[in-house]
This record gives structure tokens, sequence and C-alpha cells, in this order.
């Protein structure tokens, strides 16, 4: 994934070398940061919050499969 990122700044660096090298320092920086911000939101990724909700829910369903294991395990054995 930051392979893919680094390869696709880079093409954008390249295609931008030649107005980069004519514009005051906070303009490139400008530049960059709109080539960073594009290159970014063409890859498939998600917000911290959106991971974060995820995780939270990823630790529900562990807890309530654990819970399920143990109740099931109990069935089995009041059966024999």
């Amino acid at each position: 994934m930051i392979d893919q990122f680094i390869k696709q700044l880079g093409t954008g660096l390249e295609q931008a070398a030649e107005t980069l090298g004519k514009l005051p320092k906070e303009e490139i920086q400008v530049h960059l940061h709109e080539v960073a911000r594009n290159t970014l939101s063409k890859m498939d990724l998600v917000t911290r919050e959106e991971f974060e909700v995820q995780e939270a829910m990823l630790a529900k369903y562990r807890e309530k499969l654990a819970l399920l294991e143990a109740r099931l395990q109990e069935l089995e054995q009041n059966q024999e």
C-alpha cells in the first residue's frame, strides 16, 4: 500500500516538476499537498474513525461468539 502511494506520488511529482521549479516555496508546498491528497483519495483507505468503529464491532462480536461457544459446550455436556 505504501509502495503504491510512493509510486503514484512520484508520478504526480514528475508531471509537476517543471511547474514546481518556477514557483515560490509556499506554492510548491501547496502543490505537493495537493498531489499527496489526490494520490491518497485514489487509494482504498478508511478513516481512523471508521477503523475504530469496525474494531469496536469486531470486539463485540468476538465477545458474543465466546459466550455462544461456552453455552454450546455447556449444552453438549448436559446431553451426555
